[in-house]
C-alpha cells in the first residue's frame, strides 16, 4: 500500500479540463452531488479555489475550498473510489491548509456529516475538532453535521 500511495504525484489547481473528472468523483462520493455548473462556477469565483490530485490515470481526488479573510472554508473533499484509503485525502487535506497558511489564514473550517467517520478521523488526524453541531443539516436524511476548526498558526 506505501509504494500505491506514492504512486500520484501532483497536486494542482483545477482547470476545466479536469472538471469531467471532478464530477464523476463527485457523483460516487455523496448521495446529492453538485452539478458540473456548480464546479465551473468555483472555478470562476476570487475566493473559491479547487486543487486537484493527480497520477499518471488522470485526476484522482479533488478539494474545493474558499479564502475568506482569514479563514480557509473547505466546501468538499473526495477522492476517486478506487483510490480511497490510499492518502490521497490527507496529500489534498496537507496542500489546501498550507496553502491558507501561505495566503493568511489562521483557520481552517469545514461541515462533515456526523456519520462519515473515515472524513473525520482524517480532519482530526490534520488537527481539525469538533466546536458544533448543526442538527438535520444535510437534507438528504437529514443527517447531523460536525462543524470542525483547526488553528492554522
Amino acid at each position: 500500500m506505501a509504494s500505491e500511495a506514492l504512486s500520484f504525484h501532483r497536486v494542482t489547481p483545477a482547470d476545466l479540463d479536469a472538471l469531467d473528472a471532478i464530477v464523476a468523483i463527485e457523483s460516487h462520493s455523496f448521495p446529492t452531488p453538485w452539478p458540473r455548473s456548480t464546479f465551473e462556477a468555483e472555478l470562476t469565483c476570487d475566493h473559491a479555489r479547487i486543487f486537484v490530485v493527480r497520477d499518471a490515470t488522470g485526476v484522482i481526488g479533488f478539494c474545493n475550498f474558499w479564502l475568506v479573510v482569514d479563514e480557509v472554508h473547505i466546501l468538499v473533499i473526495a477522492t476517486h473510489p478506487d483510490r480511497r484509503r490510499a492518502g490521497v485525502g490527507g496529500r489534498l487535506l496537507a496542500h489546501v491548509l498550507d496553502d491558507g497558511r501561505g495566503a493568511g489564514c489562521t483557520i481552517a473550517t469545514l461541515e462533515v456529516r456526523r456519520g462519515n467517520l473515515p472524513a473525520i478521523a482524517l480532519y482530526e488526524r490534520a488537527g481539525f475538532h469538533t466546536v458544533n453541531v448543526r442538527t438535520r443539516y444535510y437534507q438528504d436524511n437529514n443527517e447531523d453535521a460536525l462543524v470542525m476548526l483547526c488553528a492554522l498558526t
